[in-house]
């Protein structure tokens, strides 16, 4: 998830670009760089057996750079009637549920932002961010060679 021209808010797009270029992707994984959280995102979650989502961060109370890890479980969904802009990875997830999707494991990823800029179009990730880049790449190849280790078991 992201924006590439809203500074911080290209961490998503970064760490898609990062797990392509690994190489190390397992068989039968894709990364889909959506842009923005939203309920399209239901077909997706409606043709896996598992998610992960990386997006850009605020309002942790971490320092800029910090990567996190989450179950969309973990967050709270939207209350009351929302704008189609403010969906979030948790309405995404209990909406998916709700239509049987068989996606049976989520996980999403983060990191703290330091800027997303004054809403004019502006590229570039804060150093602090930009670093967080690869460790949050190895950090989901880690959690899918985990899930796949899991299914074998």
């Amino acid at each position: 998830m992201g924006n590439d021209y809203q500074l911080d808010d290209g961490f998503g797009p970064a760490v898609a670009r990062a797990l392509r270029a690994s190489g190390q992707l397992p068989a039968g994984v894709e990364v889909i760089d959506c842009g923005v959280m939203g309920y399209a995102l239901v077909g997706d979650l409606m043709a896996c057996d598992a998610a992960v989502t990386v997006d850009a961060l605020d309002g942790t109370g971490a320092a800029p750079g910090t990567l996190l890890s989450f179950s969309p479980d973990d967050l709270a969904q939207s209350s009351g009637v929302a704008s189609l802009h403010d969906v979030r990875f948790a309405d995404v997830w209990a909406s998916a549920r709700f239509m049987g999707s068989p996606c049976a494991h989520a996980q999403g990823f983060g990191v703290q932002v330091q800027t997303l800029g004054d809403g004019t179009l502006q590229q570039g990730l804060s150093e602090p961010v930009a670093a967080a880049v690869e460790p949050c790449a190895q950090a989901v190849l880690a959690y899918l060679r985990e899930l796949l280790d899991a299914s074998k078991g």
